[in-house]
């Protein structure tokens, strides 16, 4: 299937292209007009794959098969499975798993030289979970971040 989707998208945006796909869609190849335009418009909808001649126009259908089986996502592994794209979904209750996940907020959140306000830290965790409280505590106490003595202030550790 490869990039074949991006064809079909750029050919559901041109309104010809997709008047044409419609009515053959809609078994309404009779109404097709006859001239050049459609002619064209049929002819890229073929090369792209979407549409073939039989007795007539009709959708390829292996072609939306294969693109669905090829679209399909992979089931995510390992502490991928906590998260959708970079949103936390849940914490892990073993503990090994939880603390890797943590790592991975973490390295996401602050840099391994940098100091972060708790205000700071607090707008980039939100990107990743509503509870920020939670997740920085966490994070303390599995000791991958140290707080200042004041409170203020959160540092990497740099632990693994």
């Amino acid at each position: 299937m490869g990039t074949q989707w991006i064809e079909v998208f750029a050919g559901m945006k041109n309104p010809g292209m997709r008047h044409v796909l419609g009515l053959v869609l809609c078994g309404q190849q009779e109404q097709l007009p006859e001239d050049r335009t459609t002619t064209k418009n049929l002819e890229r909808w073929e090369k792209i794959g979407l549409l073939r001649q039989g007795p007539g126009w009709e959708l390829n259908e292996q072609l939306l098969t294969s693109a669905l089986r090829a679209r399909a996502r992979p089931k995510p592994e390992g502490v991928q499975r906590f998260f959708n794209g970079p949103r936390l979904l849940s914490l892990p209750a073993k503990p090994a798993e939880r603390h890797e996940v943590l790592r991975q907020i973490r390295d996401a959140a602050i840099g391994a030289d940098e100091e972060l306000s708790e205000e700071r830290l607090n707008d980039r965790l939100r990107t990743i979970h509503p509870d920020v409280a939670l997740l920085r505590r966490y994070m303390v106490d599995s000791l991958l971040l140290e707080r200042s003595a004041n409170g203020s202030a959160y540092r990497s550790t740099g632990a693994a």
